[in-house]
């Protein structure tokens, strides 16, 4: 299997982790958003992207802070080619288009392994002389790229244990944020501290999460904090605040994420210029550890939200027919291709008798989840609707009315419905859809079929009337949804009607296999393989040469 991907190089090889390459576009980054996450201080939150065309892969580096560079070369818009380093920040990959070459990755079930062994090799005279803290920074690390879900309590008990035995308080909490998350207290006998059962002065955590200055008053409490009603309630007599700093994923330079907080209602070890220094550097560890932790609630957030977007996508999937239907000497063809994010067009077909075809396509608003949930209701209405055997007109003035009654205000759908018998005789009408082009063999020509009604759901008691439709022999009906037409290209200009009628009037009279081919061609070229923001989504109908019987 011939399948690119980005293997990220630890300096142990149990922290290597494979990122398979599947869309036209990947965006690599430190953010949540990215679609491979590097949890590195260096990766701006959105490094780099990869841009994948007719096979071939580039690197387009994003105006990093700290550059994207390929075999220790700086580039800014470069050729991938199989085997190439990459760094972006500090880390280090390998590019590489045969993934069944590498070895499988490490299983959930490898994982404890592969963590004491890791372990190990921290505890070893190489790395004797990082600090704990440190060494749970590497933990952390390897934990977040082995995308694996972990407690951080004993984390910050361990951060909390450290201050408290440096500073002499009697508690201490790790607060998040500027200092409205209570995380984990504790006393200096190592107890837990309920959140209920901890009062701050809150007067000094604004402070130091205002300022990002911390504040060490250990022999007694001075100026204007001392008057405070909070400090004056406790008789507090000590207090260390410290600002835990680092990078978010939302940012490229470092802020407060949270708070270390020390009281005492009696005085504090008195505090040497270097007790001071090393709290400064516990706090500084503790805001990488906090780092990290937020980076992989993101990773984590960021997962879910995958998982959403696939139940989804298959949501969407099931709505297309498995299965075109074939009709007489009709040809049919059809083509969906969601956006990143999942969308609501579908296409459906339906034969209340073997005489006729009823055809529809839909282009939900939104995406996502809501989209593909408000399309299964949509269709399965239209196919109730149609096996009653009511006219068009009474069907989508049916649909109209419970969409209106079931869906959000906000919710609407465009719709474009024809019928015909195996003569091509037939009917077409639409609720607020694009115009519709039927090729005429006969002529060589384009005509517009325009869509005459309300969008559905938005207004009640709307009704729809149908237009004749006559499909003669090598005519051929094109139904689409405005993501073909609003496709864009890296310039931002659109691919637009003219450009579609120009593929439409070139290959039309060659079929519908051929124009298929040659609509997505055009597409291909045109947008050079940038995402979209819409689903791409058609049906084709060639009327071939079907016999029309003499009256």
């Amino acid at each position: 299997m011939s399948v690119a991907y980005l293997k990220l190089l630890g300096p142990e090889k149990d922290e290597e982790q494979v990122y398979q390459i599947n869309s036209n576009e990947t965006v690599v980054g430190r953010s949540s958003d990215a679609d491979f996450v590097l949890n590195d201080l260096y990766v701006s939150r959105h490094h780099a992207r990869i841009v994948r065309k007719n096979g071939k892969y580039q690197l387009v580096d994003l105006n990093s802070t700290h550059g994207t560079f390929i075999n220790g070369q700086r580039v800014e818009d470069h050729p991938l080619r199989d085997g190439d380093q990459v760094r972006l920040g500090r880390k280090e990959l390998l590019f590489g288009t045969r993934l069944s070459e590498l070895k499988p990755s490490t299983t959930a079930g490898d994982f404890d392994k592969s963590l004491a062994h890791f372990s190990a090799v921290l505890d070893s005279a190489e790395y004797s002389g990082l600090s704990d803290l440190e060494k749970i920074n590497f933990i952390l690390d390897f934990k977040y790229q082995s995308g694996q879900q972990f407690s951080s309590d004993e984390t910050f008990a361990h951060i909390l244990r450290s201050a408290l035995n440096i500073s002499g308080a009697e508690r201490g909490c790790v607060f998040t944020g500027q200092g409205d998350g209570y995380v984990l207290g504790l006393n200096a006998a190592g107890h837990v501290l309920s959140e209920s059962k901890f009062s701050a002065s809150r007067t000094v955590v604004a402070q130091v999460a205002e300022s990002g200055v911390s504040v060490f008053m250990t022999e007694g409490i001075e100026g204007e904090l001392a008057q405070q009603q909070s400090i004056l309630e406790m008789h507090l007599r000590a207090i260390a605040c410290l600002p835990l700093k680092g990078i978010s994923a939302e940012s490229d330079a470092p802020e407060v994420l949270g708070i270390l907080y020390l009281d005492s209602t009696s005085t504090m070890h008195a505090l040497s210029g270097l007790d001071e220094k090393i709290l400064n550097k516990l706090a500084g560890e503790a805001g990488n550890v906090l780092e990290k932790l937020e980076m992989i609630k993101s990773f984590e957030e960021r997962k879910k939200f995958e998982q959403e977007m696939t139940v989804a996508y298959e949501t969407q999937k099931s709505l297309l027919p498995h299965s075109l239907p074939e009709f007489g000497n009709f040809g049919i063809r059809a083509h969906s291709e969601p956006t990143r994010h999942v969308g609501g067009d579908f296409y459906y077909f339906f034969q209340p008798n073997p005489d006729k075809l009823i055809g529809v396509l839909a282009d939900v608003s939104g995406k996502g989840v809501p989209a593909a949930l408000l399309s299964s209701m949509l269709q399965g209405a239209l196919d109730m609707e149609c096996r009653t055997g009511v006219p068009p007109e009474k069907m989508l003035e049916r649909v109209n009315q419970l969409m209106c009654e079931r869906s959000a205000s906000y919710s609407f759908v465009t719709l474009f419905l024809f019928s015909f018998d195996a003569q091509g005789k037939g009917e077409y009408l639409g609720a607020g859809h694009n115009p519709v082009y039927l090729y005429r063999a006969a002529t060589d020509e384009i005509e517009e079929l325009h869509s005459e009604g309300l969008i559905l759901g938005a207004f009640e008691s709307v009704s729809y009337n149908s237009r004749p439709l006559q499909l003669n022999p090598g005519d051929v009906l094109v139904v689409y949804s405005d993501g073909v037409t609003d496709a864009e290209n890296p310039q931002g200009e659109m691919f637009e009607e003219e450009r579609f009628l120009q593929v439409i009037q070139s290959n039309a009279s060659a079929g519908v296999e051929v124009l298929k081919e040659k609509i997505l061609e055009a597409l291909d070229q045109f947008t050079e393989g940038m995402a979209q923001t819409d689903d791409i989504t058609f049906v084709l109908i060639d009327a071939g040469k079907q016999q029309t019987t003499d009256s």
